[in-house]
């Protein structure tokens, strides 16, 4: 596994004693997913990679890159620093979870959990601590169940009250509005439903009614099946910092991009709670002031 130094771009600055900092405004996060289906190529990393950076997405979790430790300096070149991968090798899975230039959170850990198919950093945004795991689940369909069972085992030792964003192509859907024919692993959905029961699917949580809209389609000859396999999870306590979602086409592979867009940040404590002088109940004057202005309120 390789990855990128996150560091805190920010060095401290010289600010007159009279005169205040400007306040910070913080931009929402746009969390990106997206199966590339290869980019082991020069020229397909380089379409991939400008498609990401025209996009402005601020975290994208990449499947199906199928690279191997040489390839790291040629994406950081044309990425950045901001790049974690988890090899396979050139012909199969691997992930990438990617950092946009003009966001660097600080990195608290990095786990390759299971090689090529799930990826998990710990980092710290706006004093936050978020776990942004990224998972590609086997294309066959027997190999699925015991690989959930893996996530499950693996999402288990991470602390619950943290942000969890999880996010990737999860080749299984939970539900048949997701589908156009049947869910080809019913056991590796059992699991995975156990596993997302905490969390809430973004998309489909804006998306309610919506019955037309997949991020994966394979057309042959005379028929076609298409499914909704690309999902960001987040944890439902969080859930009020998504602000959208949304899936788009993305020209060079066959699956389309879902993202979120959340403003993930520590929540600031709020006002405390009012303290009561109970000797006050003793005192004559401020019991009937209190009675009289309760009266006429």
């Amino acid at each position: 596994m390789g990855h990128g130094l996150l560091r805190d771009p920010l060095g401290a600055a010289n600010t007159p004693a009279n005169k205040k900092p400007p306040a910070l405004c913080m931009t929402p996060l746009i969390i990106a997913t997206l199966s590339t289906r290869g980019c082991r190529m020069a020229l397909r990393r380089s379409q991939v990679l400008s498609y990401l950076r025209e996009g402005g997405y601020s975290v994208v979790f990449l499947q199906e890159t199928h690279t191997d430790p040489t390839a790291e300096d040629s994406w950081r070149l044309e990425w950045g620093d901001g790049v974690y991968f988890s090899h396979f090798t050139i012909r199969q899975a691997g992930v990438a979870t990617l950092f946009s230039p003009n966001l660097r959170p600080e990195a608290l850990g990095v786990t390759e959990a299971v090689s090529g198919h799930l990826l998990h950093l710990r980092v710290r945004m706006e004093g936050l601590v978020v776990n942004l795991v990224n998972i590609y689940a086997p294309a066959m369909s027997p190999k699925r169940p015991q690989f959930y069972q893996r996530v499950s085992d693996f999402l288990s030792t991470l602390d619950s009250h943290k942000c969890l964003v999880l996010g990737g192509d999860f080749n299984t859907t939970l539900e048949e509005q997701d589908r156009s024919g049947a869910e080809l692993s019913p056991a590796a959905a059992n699991i995975l439903r156990e596993i997302v029961d905490s969390l809430v699917d973004v998309w489909r949580d804006h998306h309610p009614d919506d019955t037309s809209t997949f991020t994966f389609v394979q057309v042959e000859a005379h028929w076609s099946h298409h499914s909704r396999l690309d999902s960001i999870y987040l944890s439902r306590f969080h859930l009020s910092q998504a602000h959208s979602s949304d899936i788009w086409p993305a020209p060079f592979s066959d699956h389309h991009l879902a993202t979120i867009t959340a403003s993930l940040r520590a929540e600031r404590p709020g006002p405390a709670y009012w303290h009561f002088n109970n000797s006050l109940l003793e005192d004559e004057g401020f019991v009937t002031s209190f009675w009289e202005f309760w009266l006429a309120w």
